[in-house]
């Protein structure tokens, strides 16, 4: 028992150590976000909380005003007013999937630093004769 014992102990060691390692690894990589459902039912309790909100920017909705950008954010059952100050990627659009990162305010918006544009799985290489081309890159520029 002794010498069988110490080596079933150690692999179960190994096993636990190595199985702790991966969950804290994968929780940390992992993108949770709440939906404005989720932020509208947890009331005063949200305001100041730091989290991710995802959810549909509503077409229309997007206002500029200087490096302010107003828009409201839905899950189809409740909505959301976000004020980002922390500018918005290129593939920013009315309709589109984001999740912003920041905290709901004593007004009620919720107030981002942070925004993270879903954007298509679709991918479609360039047809014969044409060069591949960049998001990010405008017509003639």
């Amino acid at each position: 028992m002794g010498r069988g014992f110490r080596i079933a102990a150690a692999l179960v060691a190994i096993a636990v150590g190595l199985g702790w390692v991966a969950v804290k690894g994968l929780r940390s990589s992992l993108v949770y976000y709440q939906t404005p459902t989720d932020v509208v039912a947890k009331g005063d309790r949200a305001v100041g909380e730091r989290m991710r909100l995802g959810g549909y920017v509503l077409p229309g909705s997007v206002k500029r005003d200087g490096q302010t950008l107003r828009f409201v954010v839905s899950d189809g059952s409740a909505s959301m007013t976000v004020v980002d100050t922390g500018g918005v990627p290129s593939l920013f659009r009315a309709g589109q999937g984001v999740v912003v990162e920041g905290a709901v305010s004593g007004d009620g918006a919720f107030h981002a630093d942070t925004t993270l544009v879903k954007h298509s799985s679709d991918y479609h290489p360039p047809g014969p004769g044409q060069a591949p081309r960049s998001a990010d890159l405008q017509a003639g520029g």
